[in-house]
């Protein structure tokens, strides 16, 4: 044995790891900063969504969460206000509303990507060997997830 925890003890720090790094990435878009549309925690999940699976429906966005739709709504709604968002209404059913992420929440999210390589990169020593398995390995949980729950992530 060469001292290496089993696979499954791996996997559960793995998870906790993710949720401890992630409380503090997330602030990170919730702050306002120059140039950057600032975002609520509720508008930076769904606008995760939105990348996700763009064309989602504020139903279906609601019930991700457990909210009320009206409550996405309104959030879907001030997303759309700060050009985050478009609404579409359905080829298929016209009555149907479907969500898209604009080409500006695009260049936000690659902003605020810079900004989290920033505050990161003074605090790994990693070198982009390590960064490549790590970034493949959590977009292989991240995508598997996904499908899991019926949401494509890709």
């Amino acid at each position: 044995m060469d001292g290496t925890p089993p696979r499954d003890e791996l996997l559960g720090e793995l998870g906790e790891r993710i949720i401890d790094a992630f409380r503090y990435l997330q602030r990170e878009v919730t702050v306002p900063r120059e140039g950057l549309v600032h975002v609520t925690r509720s508008e930076a999940d769904i606008m995760r969504i939105l990348m996700e699976e763009p064309g989602t429906t504020v139903t279906e966005i609601a019930r991700t969460f457990g909210q009320h739709k009206s409550n996405t709504s309104t959030r879907v709604a001030a997303l759309v206000e700060k050009g985050l968002a478009t609404k579409a209404s359905d080829g298929e059913d016209g009555r149907e509303v479907r969500i898209y992420p604009t080409t500006a929440a695009m260049e936000n999210l690659a902003r605020y990507r810079r900004v989290w390589a920033e505050h990161l990169g003074p605090l790994s020593t990693a070198d982009e060997a390590d960064l490549a398995t790590a970034a493949r390995v959590l977009g292989e949980l991240a995508d598997a997830l996904a499908a899991e729950s019926g949401r494509s992530n890709t």
